[in-house]
């Protein structure tokens, strides 16, 4: 006995069968009940939804006489050789082979002949964009004014290559590519009935392949199936497919992000020697700066419940780890690099030459300057002055006064009380305030709210796990609170104004006295 591929063996029969399209399952049979049947239809759609599945469904439950529910019995001979495509009533057309004007006008003659079995006549032409003009001018005319007998059942994956004409005397039903979780779901199923053991993350790199249709993926599952057997992981599908490991991906974008030229090239060539494709590696490197961009825009939260770039657990969990390494302009920079990048490795005879440059420009990326610093040194510079020096500071220090910042647009007046602690360090995901021994902030902080708080807001802001600890400290610190810092600066602007020769000269000029000196907090757009 031949082998039944999986595509075939595992075709929907019923309207129940047909996955994420019950939009169009539900109006059929709605029509079926209400008995407003159309005499033409046009399902279009991406290939492998079940375009030609629903025409054979919906010519079966026409001409079932055993069928319940409108559910044919798919039992019956009429059943079987309409599935065949061998019934004398239900006839199957290839638009491609049959596209000329002389096989449209047989086909009118043969239609207007009475049903054998049935009380249906069927046409079912697929590839339908592919007839002829002329071929479409003589369909139009049975189409205008078909017998009650005759049913049109056209299906395409290029609508608009049809006429208008065609088209207006048409119900139209447009398939959707099938979701990603629901692809999942039903290749699990294919997977458990068939006895093959397969890696959920198997189960998710298949249906990311597939792109949304359920005969790729079966195809998919079938030839993974030949080449590991019943027991399929991740790595035999990287294997047959020639895309990277997420592993070494992730490896390479950390490279990236460390600006270690010689580990990134090392990594590629690593990448290279398992027989990768640079253009597939770009495009996949594309995905996960894309998931990185939306990660940060959005501080992770639309990652939280939902999973709307269809990653993995593992690659969630890789990517947030990166997040905190780069920067939103630094990646806005990179992914516009990688887009023109694959523009460029689509006209060249060497894409790889190609990619290794692009590398090589994100590698020479450095962070962007801020506006307003660059006007700040603009300005010092036509004053003849040298530019002011940013104040030096650990990373980590930066890094908390950036945090508190973010706080303070959630929760300012949590963010105001962390103002006055004083930042002992981080470690291992965990950050460490300190308080000055009887400090009535530390009472405050170190409640349980106020510190669940922090963690979510923290681990939101970082892209990763968060555990946030408050502390009494027994000695002062070298390191000075955001407040202690935001007084010591003003005390420097009030003694460099009053040492400007302009304030001195005002005060000969009018014989005054500085009596003080306020400094006015920048204000954003309150509108």
């Amino acid at each position: 006995m031949s082998y039944l591929v999986l595509a075939r063996k595992w075709r929907p029969t019923s309207f129940h069968e047909l996955i994420g399209q019950t939009h169009v399952s539900q109006t059929l049979q709605n029509a079926m009940a209400q008995n407003r049947l159309a005499h033409a239809f046009l399902f279009c759609g991406p290939r492998g939804v079940g375009k030609t599945s629903a025409a054979r469904i919906l010519a079966k439950t026409l001409m079932c006489q055993n069928g319940k529910n409108f559910t044919p019995c798919n039992t019956c001979p009429l059943c079987h050789e309409i599935a065949k495509g061998s019934s004398i009533d239900v006839i199957e057309v290839d638009g491609a082979s049959n596209n000329g004007v002389d096989a449209i006008r047989e086909l009118r003659e043969r239609a207007n002949y009475m049903p054998t079995q049935g009380q249906y006549k069927i046409y079912i032409i697929d590839e339908v964009h592919m007839l002829s003009t002329s071929a479409f001018n003589a369909l139009l005319k049975i189409l205008e004014e078909p017998p009650a007998h005759l049913k049109f059942i056209f299906a395409t994956t290029e609508a608009h290559k049809i006429p208008a004409t065609i088209l207006s005397r048409c119900q139209k039903f447009d398939f959707k590519k099938i979701p990603l979780k629901l692809l999942c779901e039903h290749l699990l199923k294919v997977a458990t009935d068939e006895n093959i053991d397969i890696e959920n993350d198997a189960v998710m790199k298949i249906a990311k392949e597939a792109r949304g249709s359920f005969r790729d993926a079966l195809s998919l599952l079938d030839q993974s199936r030949t080449f590991a057997g019943d027991k399929i992981t991740l790595k035999d599908l990287q294997e047959m497919l020639g895309t990277a490991n997420e592993e070494a991906l992730f490896d390479l974008l950390d490279k990236i992000f460390e600006k270690n030229a010689s580990l990134t090239l090392k990594t590629l060539f690593q990448i290279y020697e398992r027989g990768q494709d640079p253009k597939q590696l770009a495009t996949e490197l594309l995905t996960y700066f894309r998931a990185l961009l939306l990660m940060k825009v959005t501080d992770g939260q639309a990652f939280e419940k939902e999973n709307p770039l269809d990653l993995t657990d593992h690659e969630k969990t890789a990517l947030q780890n990166l997040a905190h390494k780069t920067t939103l302009e630094e990646l806005e920079q990179m992914f516009q690099i990688l887009i023109r990048s694959l523009q460029d490795m689509s006209y060249t005879l060497h894409p790889r030459f190609v990619f290794e440059a692009t590398l090589v420009k994100l590698l020479q990326l450095r962070p962007l300057v801020q506006l307003d610093e660059l006007v700040q040194r603009v300005e010092a510079l036509s004053q003849g002055e040298a530019p002011i020096p940013k104040p030096s500071a650990a990373p980590e220090t930066i890094q908390w006064d950036k945090l508190v910042g973010y706080i303070k647009t959630k929760k300012p007046s949590l963010a105001a009380l962390l103002e006055h602690g004083h930042f002992v360090g981080s470690s291992h995901g965990k950050l460490t305030l300190g308080f000055p021994k009887g400090s009535v902030f530390f009472k405050i902080v170190s409640n349980a709210e106020n510190v669940s708080n922090c963690e979510q807001l923290a681990s939101r802001f970082l892209n990763q796990k968060i555990s946030f600890c408050v502390t009494e400290m027994e000695s002062k610190t070298d390191t000075k609170s955001i407040v202690e810092k935001a007084e010591s600066e003003h005390e420097s602007i009030k003694k460099k104004t009053l040492a400007s020769p302009w304030v001195q000269k005002a005060q000969k000029i009018f014989e005054g006295k500085v009596v003080d000196i306020t400094i006015e907090e920048e204000k954003g757009d309150t509108k």
